[in-house]
């Protein structure tokens, strides 16, 4: 039962909304009363707000009100009307009334409250009541139920006691009757030791059909002779009924008979495909049979040499899931085909459409080889003849071309011996232009040339020493030596798998453009370092040049981009050794920002990590080509990549930025 106190403590209200209450109560009273209306009475009472009390159940705060309206009623009787109670005895009679209807009302609404508060007690207590009966009368209907089932508990042993005894007889029963079921399982046994026979005899017959199919996928059998072996196989499994299988494909308006097994032979090996059974079993894809052909006037039946057939047994035989013939068992006799033999039918069927299937995909895959390996060839010596004609013309062209540039050379150089005190300086300079252009033209010619021959080649790798390579190309130039330009090799450079030319054409033109590309009066300052990676190896070329912008970097190894006009090259030699290094398996690339000089790098191959990839020794060196600097196999094709230009100009070839 609940605690009253504790309700009444649950429910105690708040002080904070009573003191709310009691302020706006009060302070609408007064503005309404003393200052709207001050000197007039108005017919709103002041026991109205205390109503709001019923609401806020605090006794409280409704004595309060009833104390502080009629201090509020006294006080406007006495000091705010004109007159006042001391003129008016009715006034006085007023106030009174006032003062006496709020006490009537306060006492009202606390008589109500205490009303209410009983009724709520009463009510709370009615509620326990009632739970204590209902929870009391749970407990009955609780015991009432373990006492009924008890009572049926008792029953049910009574009635299992009964049970037994019946079951007692019963066992005695099932023992006769267990005896006679070892009789009949002992002749069971029997039966299903003939049926494993049989079924063994048909795996057997249905591995050999296997076998066959295998064989004819493994490509060791002709499709005739596949086609022999599954209708003598399907002969075999369906046994005795089997007169005749065969297997009839479709062509045209007529079936053409692929090959027959059987005791009986059929004569013709064309069937007209109209009205036949086999139209019936390809239309509906399914397997079908007759019982009794006789009662099947309608249907074409071929018929054997001797005698007829009386019944026929047929499926699709499929090929990418259409119907493309059929697979017939006929008997002479009228027969009545088995769920069995059509499970058979279909199998056999299946694995002959597998086999077909699989064999002319083979000739068909065959056929297209052959087709695409005449076209190939074909594109192949065509795709030669015009690069042949390409590489021819491009030799013609750079011949042609070359001519008339050394004869505006070779005039130009005439005209400036022979008037060179009589021409004005203007004419001077124009010849100049017209030698410096015609040496450039020739230059760009001669380069791009050099990359059509790098495009086609292949170079052939071999180890290089590429700390020897670097040290012949600064040897052999003079702008490569002080005091023209310092040049520091950092830290050794391991062993390369590259090819000699090629290497020489990536650091002459790395080396050539840190010389050429720095601000006038400056001295080109170049460092080489080199990082090993995972089996490659990455040589640095850092110069102190004018730099390169990084919106033209991503194009700087194309074919023809200069950053910088102002200097003198052709647009060629860095397109070129970026198709060197990839011919080498390798990398190239810059970084570099303006003003601040540029790091130019190449990636190549370790000579130790190939020689361990592939467990080769490396090509052994002369004592000639030590002392050359050389690698072990470098081929006369591949050192005319720089052949042309070295005749030409003393250098390798050069290669703008």
């Amino acid at each position: 039962m609940t605690n009253p106190k504790t309700v009444s403590e649950q429910h105690r209200p708040s002080w904070q909304v009573s003191l709310l209450i009691f302020v706006g109560a009060f302070g609408g009273m007064a503005l309404l009363k003393l200052q709207l209306f001050p000197e007039r009475y108005v017919a709103l009472g002041y026991p109205l707000p205390l109503l709001l009390c019923l609401w806020h159940r605090d006794r409280r705060l409704l004595w309060s009100m009833v104390v502080a309206f009629a201090l509020m009623s006294a006080f406007k009787n006495f000091f705010e009307l004109p007159g006042g109670v001391k003129e008016e005895p009715f006034e006085l009679f007023q106030c009174l009334m006032q003062v006496v209807g709020l006490v009537v009302v306060g006492g009202t609404v606390h008589a109500i409250l205490n009303l209410t508060d009983s009724l709520r007690k009463r009510n709370r207590e009615l509620r326990a009541a009632i739970q204590e009966l209902v929870a009391k009368e749970e407990r009955i209907t609780q015991q009432n139920a373990e006492l009924q089932a008890q009572a049926e508990e008792l029953v049910q042993q009574n009635e299992e006691l009964q049970q037994q005894g019946e079951e007692l007889g019963r066992q005695n029963e099932e023992l006769h009757q267990q005896a006679d079921e070892l009789d009949r399982q002992a002749e069971e046994l029997q039966g299903q030791a003939q049926q494993l026979q049989t079924a063994i005899h048909e795996l057997n017959k249905r591995e050999g059909m296997l076998q066959t199919v295998l064989q004819c996928l493994s490509g060791t059998q002709s499709e005739r002779q596949m086609m022999d072996q599954v209708c003598r196989a399907l002969a075999d499994i369906i046994g005795a009924p089997a007169a005749v299988a065969t297997v009839l494909e479709r062509s045209d308006g007529e079936l053409i008979m692929r090959t027959q097994f059987g005791r009986s032979r059929l004569r013709d090996e064309k069937q007209p495909y109209a009205g036949s059974f086999a139209e019936i079993v390809m239309a509906h894809d399914r397997t079908a049979f007759v019982d009794d052909l006789a009662a099947r006037p309608d249907l074409r039946v071929p018929q054997p040499d001797v005698g007829s057939f009386r019944s026929v047994l047929a499926t699709p035989l499929r090929r990418y899931g259409k119907p493309i013939g059929v697979v017939k068992v006929y008997s002479v006799e009228p027969q009545r085909w088995t769920a069995e033999q059509f499970r058979l039918i279909e199998w056999v069927a299946a694995q002959c459409s597998l086999a077909l299937g699989s064999m002319r995909l083979q000739d068909e895959l065959h056929n297209a080889n052959a087709h695409l390996e005449q076209q190939v060839q074909e594109r192949t010596s065509s795709l030669q003849e015009m690069i042949n004609e390409l590489e021819h013309f491009s030799y013609t062209i750079t011949h042609d071309m070359r001519a008339p540039l050394r004869s505006m050379r070779a005039f130009a150089g005439t005209l400036r011996e022979l008037l060179d005190s009589t021409l004005p300086g203007e004419v001077l300079e124009c010849l100049e232009r017209i030698d410096r252009s015609a040496q450039r033209m020739d230059r760009l010619i001669t380069d791009a040339l050099s990359y059509s021959r790098s495009v086609r080649s292949e170079l052939t790798l071999s180890q290089v020493d590429a700390a020897a390579v670097l040290r012949s190309i600064i040897d052999s130039y003079p702008q490569f030596q002080p005091p023209h330009a310092r040049i520091q090799i950092e830290g050794e450079i391991p062993m390369v798998l590259a090819n000699e030319a090629g290497v020489t054409q990536c650091f002459s033109n790395f080396l050539d453009n840190a010389v050429k590309f720095v601000k006038p009066g400056a001295v080109p300052e170049i460092r080489i370092w080199t990082e090993s990676g995972q089996n490659v190896l990455r040589l640095w070329f850092e110069d102190n040049g004018i730099g390169i912008p990084e919106t033209f970097q991503p194009r700087l190894f194309q074919m023809f981009q200069r950053a910088s006009k102002s200097y003198d090259g052709t647009g060629v030699g860095l397109a070129l050794v970026r198709k060197v290094a990839e011919k080498m398996g390798g990398r190239v690339g810059v970084r570099s920002m303006p003003g601040h000089g540029s790091h130019f790098w190449v990636e190549l191959q370790l000579a130790s990590a190939a020689r361990a990839r592939n467990g080769q020794r490396p090509d052994a060196k002369s004592p000639a080509d030590r002392r050359l600097g050389l690698g072990g196999r470098t081929s006369a094709q591949h050192l005319t990549l720089l052949g042309c230009e070295q005749m030409n100009h003393g250098m390798p070839l050069q290669g703008g930025i």
